[in-house]
C-alpha cells in the first residue's frame, strides 16, 4: 500500500534505515502526519538552531523531523545526537553521497503524508511557518496538488536579516512553471506538498552538484498549483559554503543545462529586468559586507 512506510522504502533497504525508526513508528495511529526533510553534511555550526527551529513549531499534528547527514568530518552528528528528542530520526551516511542523492534518499525514507524541507544551515524564522502552511494547504480544493510556500528572509552567518526574496521577485500564485523557468517569480523553497505528489516527478537529478532543486521544482510546477502564505518563514543563510560560494562557472554550466533540460535554451527572463536585480542584490550584500567588517 502506498501509506504503508514497509512498503514505500522497499524489503532490500528496510534494514539499512531499520535502527534510525522510532519505536512504534510503524503503527498508523503514531506515524507522523508531517515529515521535515533536513540534509546536513558539516552544518555543527548551523544545525541546532536549524534542529530547534522545527521542534519549536506550533503545529498540532505528528511532526518527525528525519535528518540524513551525508558524512560529515566535522561533529554535526554528535550534536543532532546531543539534542535527544524522540522526533528526529537520524540516518548518517558513512560515504559522501552529494546533496541531490541525500535529498532522494530523504524522499524516500520519510514517513509523513505530507512533507516540507530545511537545509541543516538554515532554519524556520516564524514559529508558525509549518502551521500557516498546513492550514492553507487544507483550504485548497485539491491539497494533494497543491503547493504552499512561504517567504524567505536571507540571513548572513551570524543571523542578521540581509534582504528577502519578495525584495527581488514577486511571490505569485497558481500556475507558476514559465515564471519559475524563467526566474520572473520569487522561486519557492521549503515548501509544504503532499508526499505523493513529492514523489511522482522522479526526483532530484544527481548530475547536477548545484542547482537540483531548481530543476526539481520546474518539474513539479508542471503537474500543481502554487499557494503563498504572504509570510516569512524560512532564514536562508548565505555564508562561505554551499550554493552562495560555487564557482560561477558551475553556476552557468547547471543553469545552461536546466534551461536545456526544459526547452528554455534562451530563456532567463528579461535581461534588463534582471540586470537591474544584479545590481539592487550586490548592493545590498556590498553594505553587509562592509557593516560586518565594521562590527567585528
Amino acid at each position: 500500500m502506498a501509506g504503508d512506510p514497509l512498503a514505500r522504502i522497499g524489503s532490500r533497504k528496510l534494514e539499512a534505515y531499520a535502527t534510525s525508526f522510532p519505536i512504534g513508528c510503524f503503527m498508523d495511529d503514531t506515524c507522523p502526519t508531517i515529515s521535515v526533510m533536513m540534509p546536513c553534511c558539516n552544518n555543527a555550526r548551523y544545525i541546532e538552531a536549524a534542529v530547534e527551529s522545527v521542534l519549536s513549531q506550533q503545529i498540532d499534528v505528528p511532526l518527525e523531523l528525519l535528518i540524513i547527514d551525508d558524512a560529515s568530518s566535522d561533529d554535526s552528528v554528535d550534536r543532532i545526537k546531543a539534542i535527544g528528542d524522540s522526533r528526529i530520526r537520524l540516518i548518517p551516511n558513512q560515504n559522501n553521497c552529494g546533496i541531490s542523492r541525500v535529498r532522494n534518499q530523504l524522499l524516500e525514507a520519510a514517513n509523513g503524508r505530507f512533507l516540507t524541507s530545511l537545509d541543516g544551515d538554515d532554519l524556520y524564522v516564524d514559529p508558525r511557518k509549518l502551521a500557516r502552511e498546513w492550514e492553507l494547504l487544507h483550504t485548497c480544493p485539491d491539497p494533494e496538488r497543491t503547493i504552499v510556500y512561504s517567504d524567505v528572509r536571507w540571513i548572513d552567518a551570524n543571523g542578521q536579516t540581509m534582504l528577502q526574496s519578495s525584495a527581488i521577485a514577486p511571490p505569485m500564485e497558481g500556475l507558476l512553471y514559465q515564471a519559475i523557468l524563467d526566474r520572473r517569480v520569487m522561486i519557492p523553497r521549503d515548501f509544504m506538498l503532499s508526499a505523493e505528489l513529492a514523489r511522482s516527478v522522479g526526483g532530484f537529478d544527481v548530475e547536477l552538484p548545484i542547482y537540483e532543486d531548481w530543476d526539481y521544482k520546474l518539474r513539479l510546477a508542471q503537474k500543481a498549483v502554487f499557494r503563498y502564505t504572504g509570510s516569512v518563514g524560512i532564514g536562508y543563510r548565505r555564508h562561505g559554503s554551499g550554493l552562495s560560494a560555487a564557482a560561477a562557472p558551475l553556476h552557468q554550466k547547471c543553469q545552461a543545462m536546466i534551461r536545456k533540460k526544459h526547452g528554455g535554451e534562451g530563456s532567463d527572463g528579461d535581461p534588463m529586468r534582471l540586470l537591474s536585480l544584479a545590481g539592487r542584490l550586490h548592493g545590498i550584500l556590498t553594505r553587509n559586507r562592509l557593516r560586518d567588517r565594521k562590527t567585528a
